[in-house]
C-alpha cells in the first residue's frame, strides 16, 4: 500500500488538528505547503544516507480535504521508498509506513471520530 485515506467526523479544520496531533506525537515534523498539505517527515536524510538502514529517515505527504457529505478526509501518501537504507531501507520503509497507517486507525478510532478508510 502506498497511500490510505481516512475519513473521520468533523470538518476539515478538526481533521487538520487530529492529524497534526497524531503525528507530532509520533515525532514526525510537519512542513505544510499550503493549509491543507504538508510533508511530515521523522529521522535524518543525512544519517540516513551516510549509515543506511541503521539510520532511517521516513517521509509521508499529508492532505486534509472535506468530503462532499461534510467528514473530513486525510489521506498519507508514503513519499520515501526507502531505496537509500538497500534492500533493508525498503523493506523497513514499507513496515512503517504500514504501522503508521494501522496506529493512525487505532488513533482515530479510539477517539470516537473514525467513519472509513480506504487504502490504495
Amino acid at each position: 500500500m502506498d497511500a490510505i485515506e481516512f475519513y473521520v467526523t468533523g470538518d476539515a479544520q478538526r481533521a487538520k488538528a487530529t492529524v497534526v496531533d497524531a503525528l507530532q506525537a509520533r515525532k514526525f515534523r510537519l512542513t505544510w505547503s499550503g493549509e491543507w498539505d504538508a510533508l511530515a517527515e521523522r529521522g535524518s536524510k543525512t544519517k540516513n544516507m551516510l549509515f543506511g538502514a541503521f539510520a532511517q529517515y521516513f517521509k509521508v505527504d499529508v492532505f486534509v480535504r472535506s468530503a462532499p457529505d461534510g467528514t473530513g478526509v486525510i489521506r498519507i501518501t508514503k513519499s520515501s521508498k526507502g531505496w537509500m537504507g538497500g534492500a533493508a531501507g525498503l523493506i523497513r520503509t514499507n513496515r512503517n509506513f504500514d504501522a503508521l497507517a494501522a496506529d493512525l486507525q487505532a488513533t482515530f478510532q479510539a477517539a470516537g471520530v473514525l467513519v472509513n478508510v480506504q487504502q490504495f
